[in-house]
């Protein structure tokens, strides 16, 4: 009855929960769909509006540039008094300056050409003179007096247009012939996307202008399209933009959307059109992607649920393996409960309990290993240090006599052995001296020393290869240090050993020795291989070592005989370069 109970409470707090997260998420999720895809919608109508207006205002600037490009010579006054020759140079004059003028030519009263020039880059103009009198362009400049623009036509595929200039005489007026070309591939330059483009209709909705070069070379009637339709209706009005919100289907029925305006100087309309799948595509990836979060979120809700309902059980679960591990002395084990209230605090509880625990159980066999390390260390100093000084002296007196009083060498076979003994006595003598300098527990018989004088005599005790350079900077002013001289020299001696070992290619040993926070300070640097991070943790423990030979003990030594010192050794290393060690000592008051 119990289990059904709980079982029927989770449905009952997964129902409510997924319905307080569900059903206002989908309202919420709904409006916001609704709000972004008109906002996208009037996003790119108002892109393609104002690219439809940019055209058409280049349009206008076009023209008017046309009227520019004329006006020193409109407003020379002397212009119709100038001979023909004067003429001529001023045309060509204009010719080389503007590139898009094809031809140039002066009109008399009648509209036939008197003189003219033109520009051989684009056409092969004849140099007879002819009559323009039948040009609309002309026959609108005579009667209103003002500068008037012809309908664009093509000449090998090269969209033209005539403009005639009157000038202040009466019976005289300028024909220009200029190229549309410039203008018509920055129109053409004009995109969106992948099937966003601009093309150009008359006043009669003809196309004048198009990607397509064809349909406007062949004026292609264009009046079918809805937009073109709803732009001619509003021909002669404004300059007015206005935009097919609705959108429409172009000749070939693909589904478009766009805008237009109109270019007020020559009556021209721009059309910028797109499709409507690849214009609106953002709101249906926008239309997706809320679909999809919305059913992730539903998702998510239930699975909530489910977590909810399951947290307070799961930590006391994790509690109850954690003891068992504990009972089973794993102290590795960490119960992880991150439920930030009481449950969390005791899962916490638990884990510094555990923590301490193995603190005192290493702390319990570190003490046992020193016990044995101090029952060793009093068997090796007095059983077997005597034997060693025995066998030294039993050496020295065998290379003694076989020198005899003449002093002759040695064979070399016999100095080879007899150096080999020698060296395996120190080296014997070194882990006796670090047994008994890691096991010694009473304070040091300490007396006020120089410790320069300790560190001088350290140096001289070790044989040093000749491919390390030794450094010595001791500091004059360093005053006594309270130490016991056999343990410390042990301790530089160590270190010096460790220094000069690790530079087996060779390099600079600096010692250093100077006063910081009232302390003498002595530090040894080699220039070596340095320290790997992960070593560093385990330098000063018993019995680590990082050579082939070796007790481990020699650093652990170092450590212990400073702390009974009430002293201190740091360590600074970087790999590939080296390794200092720092020893600090206090001063004799």
């Amino acid at each position: 009855m119990e289990m059904i109970k709980k079982v029927r409470l989770f449905h009952k707090f997964a129902l409510i929960m997924t319905l307080l997260v569900v059903v206002p998420l989908l309202i919420q999720g709904i409006r916001m769909i609704n709000i972004n895809r008109e906002a996208l919608e009037v996003s790119v109508l108002e892109t393609h509006t104002q690219l439809a207006r940019a055209i058409a205002e280049d349009i206008d600037d076009y023209v008017s540039g046309l009227n520019l490009d004329l006006a020193f010579v409109l407003a020379f006054e002397k212009f119709p008094k100038m001979s023909w020759q004067e003429k001529m140079k001023v045309l060509l004059s204009v010719l080389s300056r503007y590139d898009d003028f094809i031809l140039i030519s002066v009109l008399n009263r009648k509209g036939d050409e008197v003189i003219k020039a033109h520009n051989p880059s684009f056409l092969q103009e004849s140099s007879r003179l002819i009559s323009r009198s039948k040009e609309p362009a002309f026959i609108e400049a005579k009667m209103t007096g003002v500068p008037q623009v012809g309908d664009i036509y093509y000449e090998d595929d090269l969209p033209c247009i005539s403009v005639v200039y009157p000038l202040e005489a009466e019976y005289e007026y300028v024909f220009v012939t200029a190229t549309l070309s410039k203008l018509w591939r920055k129109i053409d330059g004009v995109r969106i996307g992948k099937t966003g483009f601009a093309f150009l209709i008359d006043s009669e909705g003809r196309t004048i202008f198009h990607p397509e070069l064809e349909r406007a070379i062949n004026f292609e009637k264009v009046t079918e399209l809805p937009i073109v339709r709803q732009a001619l209706s509003e021909f002669g009005t404004s300059i007015g933009v206005d935009i097919s919100g609705e959108g429409f289907r172009n000749e070939n029925g693909t589904g478009m959307v766009g805008a237009y305006a109109w270019a007020e100087s020559l009556d021209w309309g721009v059309i910028m059109q797109q499709a409507k799948s690849e214009a609106y595509s953002s709101i249906a990836r926008m239309k997706r992607n809320a679909v999809l979060w919305i059913a992730l979120s539903i998702l998510g809700s239930v699975f909530i649920a489910f977590y909810l309902a399951k947290s307070l059980s799961r930590p006391i679960l994790e509690l109850i393996v954690g003891a068992e591990r504990l009972g089973e002395g794993d102290f590795s084990y960490e119960v992880k409960v991150n439920t930030r209230d009481e449950i969390s605090t005791l899962a916490n509880t638990f884990n510094f309990m555990v923590k301490k625990l193995k603190e005192f159980q290493e702390q319990l066999v570190l003490r046992e290993k020193l016990a044995a390390v101090g029952q060793m260390a009093s068997v090796v100093g007095h059983e077997i240090r005597n034997p060693l000084g025995v066998i030294n002296n039993a050496i020295y007196y065998i290379r003694t006599k076989l020198e005899g009083s003449s002093g002759r060498q040695l064979d070399p076979k016999i100095q080879k052995h007899i150096g080999i003994i020698e060296k395996e006595i120190v080296a014997s003598n070194k882990i006796i001296n670090d047994l008994l300098g890691f096991s010694r527990t009473r304070p040091p018989m300490a007396q006020p020393l120089d410790l320069n004088k300790i560190i001088e005599d350290s140096l001289s005790a070790v044989s040093i290869p000749e491919t390390v350079k030794v450094e010595i900077d001791l500091s004059l002013e360093l005053p006594p240090t309270l130490i016991n001289p056999d343990e410390i020299r042990q301790v530089f001696i160590n270190l010096i050993n460790n220094a000069w070992q690790a530079m087996p290619e060779g390099g600079t040993l600096k010692i250093r020795s100077y006063i910081e926070e009232e302390m003498a300070q002595v530090e040894v640097t080699d220039t070596g291989c340095g320290i790997s991070p992960e070593n560093m943790k385990k330098l000063f423990a018993p019995f680590f070592s990082t050579k082939t030979k070796g007790t481990g003990l020699g650093l652990a030594a170092v450590q212990r005989i400073l702390e009974r010192h009430k002293g201190k050794v740091k360590v600074r290393s970087r790999v590939g370069q080296g390794t200092t060690f720092i020893v600090s000592l206090p001063l004799a008051k």
